[in-house]
């Protein structure tokens, strides 16, 4: 008589592991699709029109901005049929569901429970970063925000990641950036093999990106545009300085701040619970993205690391209760549904916005204190072993 394979063997088969990656895609996927839908135009200018003649003509003689040497994506979308906007927004809301479960399966790698991976999971995908392309979906930043975990979980496991590195560039030069930071992280742990194909990778992406660059302005009279030549130009802010000139103290303040919310509160902590890996990649991290702030948008270019940032407010949320775990995150993209995909029907965002950092705090309280208690060396029942 064949035994029965136990519960426990049934939860780490791969087939329920595949069905449970399935689920959480398929649930992403109508969640975000729901969002996009009821999510207004937006009521500003917009990249759309020249993401849309880059579709239509894939070369855009004397094109003057930042965006025409983007140009994977509308390529690419500008071969599928269907309207326009219908393809930009399945665009968006596949590469952000994508993004989402690649950082599931970038916590495993760390060594992070599934409990964590799936909050981590849950976060990504209701961020402000996602949520904002869903709002403006004519961008390359939502395929940036699936390479950034898919890239750093294949270098982690061992893989080459050279390949997407090389064909991201092609939509944003983003795509070299965890190759550099895991190169750098490599490194550090004196592990010279990883670190200089890490390296190489990067390097071999940003000469494809430089090509392209240099040939779309020989061959097509391709230029950045004054925003380009002001994002290029270091020495006097870039397009930090640029975006500090249009924006009050108050302004900059409140899109800083809302880009990651409750998570300001949660990552910090989260550093300290974080195991190695993952800390030294988040602290290698900084200076790369302290970069891009200069030479991009930065209430906008932090989102790109949210892989790194979104595990460390998981290790927090893990350690506190269900109930408390899930509220902050409700919270908090309740918030992102107003300041992300600006949903004009959700309250006001201050409110969520508020609850959910107030609930991050006393998640961090009880987080440490549970993590304090844990640590305490058990005490031996004196009385009890001399009575033996």
């Amino acid at each position: 008589m064949t035994a029965r394979p136990s519960l426990v063997s049934c939860l780490r088969s791969p087939n329920f592991r595949d069905a449970t990656l399935a689920a959480l895609f398929a649930t992403l996927v109508g969640a975000l699709t729901l969002i996009a839908w009821f999510s207004p135009a937006p009521d500003r200018v917009t990249d759309r029109g020249l993401y849309e003649m880059t579709a239509a003509q894939v070369i855009v003689p004397d094109c003057s901005d930042l965006q025409c040497f983007r140009v994977l994506v509308p390529w690419v979308l500008g071969r599928l049929p269907g309207s326009s906007g219908f393809r930009w927004k399945a665009y968006a809301v596949l590469s952000n569901a994508a993004a989402a479960l690649a950082v599931f399966s970038l916590c495993l790698t760390f060594g992070l429970s599934r409990r964590a991976a799936v909050m981590a999971a849950a976060t990504s995908a209701f961020g402000f970063g996602s949520f904002y392309t869903l709002h403006d979906p004519f961008t390359s930043d939502s395929l940036m925000f699936l390479v950034g975990p898919l890239v750093t979980n294949q270098l982690l496991i061992g893989h080459s990641a050279f390949a997407v590195g090389i064909v991201g560039v092609l939509a944003k030069e983003f795509s070299a950036a965890p190759l550099y930071a895991f190169s750098a992280s490599q490194a550090i742990q004196r592990r010279w093999g990883p670190a200089l194909r890490a390296l190489l990778s990067g390097n071999f992406a940003f000469l494809t990106w430089t090509t392209l660059t240099i040939g779309l302005m020989l061959k097509f009279n391709y230029s950045w545009g004054y925003s380009g030549i002001g994002s290029a130009n270091v020495t006097h802010g870039a397009a930090l300085a640029l975006w500090m000139r249009d924006q009050s103290a108050r302004g900059m303040l409140s899109a800083m701040f809302n880009e990651f919310g409750a998570l300001y509160v949660l990552a910090p902590v989260g550093l300290v619970l974080a195991p190695r890996r993952l800390r030294e990649l988040a602290m290698v991290s900084v200076p790369i993205a302290a970069i891009f702030c200069v030479v991009q948008q930065p209430d906008r270019a932090l989102w790109n690391f949210h892989y790194l940032v979104v595990p460390l407010g998981a290790l927090v949320l893990e350690r506190v209760s269900d109930g408390l775990a899930w509220a902050v995150i409700g919270l908090f993209a309740l918030a992102n549904l107003r300041i992300g995909a600006q949903l004009p029907f959700v309250p006001p965002a201050r409110f969520a916005l508020g609850g959910s950092v107030l609930l991050a705090v006393l998640s961090t309280v009880s987080a440490l204190r549970n993590r304090r208690r844990s640590s305490r060396p058990a005490i031996p029942n004196v009385i009890h072993e001399v009575g033996q």
